[in-house]
């Protein structure tokens, strides 16, 4: 196999035309003539020796070759960022910290508000996605630190804590109205369901569960977070099992129903898979204030979380 002699120029050119699916955006972009884009994009394709766009397409299109290329095409620009941020003094008071959605909406909030008191000089860039998103982002460099669910198969920070999310099913009572709890899963099979990505690692257990390559008996929809899936519960498109204290006020408020069932789903845990050792510093303090403020969230909302603090398993 003859050697890869693709440079930086060639991707970054390749990933904006990703993104902007137009040489004459990509240009403006990068401050370069149509036809230098062109030349880099070919040069590529020569030194990968794979077509990467289907040039035949009426709309821009990406062969098979192309799709997996841009997967990496993103990873370089995210590394590039990182180590550009890295290397301007200008930037070093940003740490760019991962969370799942889970703790960006829970402990993350006084997570974020106790760094801003407890050291000012620090900036915190927050990326929340799921698992599949944040993993990207460790690949590629960008995050110092990360908080996931275990179902990432990353391994945990030695002596990390966890944060367990309870996970239940919910309701618009409108949708619960007549049904005699606790529901049994062929009940629950019957009424509408709001699932997961096929990624998410609820959404496998949500299948297992409902016997989802069965006929199914009722409408399914899908929400690309748990933040939407939550607003569509609460909007009366179906039924969700989701992490309770998203919806914790809901439910107390009555405007959620959770619903009994005769099948639990086990707790999803959150912990620390990524600290950057090169800031180690700055990050450990990050991190200790980060576990503080998870063990206060759980202590003032004890119904659906639950902190521990033990070696990793």
């Amino acid at each position: 196999m003859r050697p890869v002699a693709m440079n930086f120029k060639q991707m970054e050119a390749f990933y904006w035309l990703c993104q902007l699916h137009s040489y004459r955006r990509v240009a403006e972009r990068l401050s370069l003539t149509q036809p230098a884009v062109s030349a880099r994009i070919n040069a590529l394709e020569e030194d990968l020796n794979v077509q990467l766009i289907e040039r035949d397409s009426q709309h821009f299109r990406l062969t098979e070759h192309g799709q997996q290329v841009a997967e990496y095409a993103e990873m370089f620009a995210n590394l590039h960022e990182a180590m550009s941020s890295r290397l301007d003094e200008r930037r070093q008071r940003h740490l760019a910290v991962g969370m799942v959605s889970m703790v960006t909406t829970s402990w993350g909030i006084l997570m974020r508000d106790m760094v801003a008191r407890a050291a000012p000089n620090v900036l915190l860039d927050i990326h929340s996605g799921s698992n599949r998103d944040l993993r990207r982002l460790l690949r590629a460099g960008v995050l110092d630190l990360a908080f996931l669910t275990d179902e990432a198969d990353l391994s945990r920070v030695p002596n990390s804590f966890t944060v367990q999310y309870d996970v239940g099913w919910v309701g618009h009572p409108d949708l619960l109205r007549d049904l005699k709890q606790p529901l049994q899963t062929k009940t629950l099979r019957q009424l509408p369901i709001i699932l997961y990505p096929p990624s998410s690692p609820l959404m496998q257990v949500l299948s297992r569960m409902l016997h989802e390559n069965r006929a199914r008996p009722n409408v399914r929809h899908v929400g690309n977070s748990l933040a939407t899936i939550s607003e569509m519960v609460r909007r009366g498109y179906g039924i969700s099992a989701v992490a309770l204290s998203q919806v914790e006020e809901d439910i107390i408020s009555g405007r959620l129903e959770l619903i009994e069932t005769t099948e639990t789903i086990a707790p999803l845990d959150i912990c620390c898979v990524h600290l950057n050792r090169a800031r180690k510093t700055q990050v450990q303090q990050i991190f200790e204030i980060a576990e503080t403020a998870a063990r206060e969230w759980c202590e003032t909302h004890p119904r659906f979380l639950t902190f521990k603090k033990g070696p990793a398993s």
